[in-house]
């Protein structure tokens, strides 16, 4: 019964729909989104010496870079050099997570942001028609 009840809350009704309707490009920055504040919470949850929390949250933000890899159209050059990132991001998570140290995440945040950033253009672009993604 529970369950039911957090199921149906208005946030998650609404966030659920979101999710549905999103184009390609928009599940991207949504994922930039959920890594950033997975990993802002897993700096603050260090910062407070909650180190379940902290390993909690650092795992959800590595998992989210696992679904951008996986997202990842490897015929094209750039997805060679996202993957590279990805992965140096997932290699920094990992390690922070280990060792409990949030020294780098303000770094990868910055990385995260500016890539979601690039992201944002690519889909604004997309809206006023001035770009295509070509699908093959």
């Amino acid at each position: 019964m529970q369950q039911q009840y957090y199921a149906n809350k208005p946030q998650d009704v609404y966030r659920r729909q979101a999710i549905m309707t999103a184009s390609p490009v928009e599940l991207i920055i949504m994922l930039y989104d959920g890594c950033r504040k997975a990993i802002l919470l897993g700096q603050r949850a260090i910062e407070k010496n909650n180190p379940s929390e902290a390993h909690k949250q650092l795992t959800k933000a590595q998992d989210i870079i696992g679904e951008l890899v996986s997202s990842l159209d490897m015929r094209y050059e750039v997805a060679e050099q996202l993957l590279d990132l990805y992965e140096f991001l997932l290699i920094e998570l990992a390690d922070a997570n280990m060792s409990k140290s949030a020294a780098k995440l303000p770094d990868l945040l910055e990385m995260i942001e500016t890539l979601r950033g690039t992201w944002q253009e690519v889909f604004d672009q997309q809206k006023k028609g001035n770009l295509s993604l070509a699908e093959d």
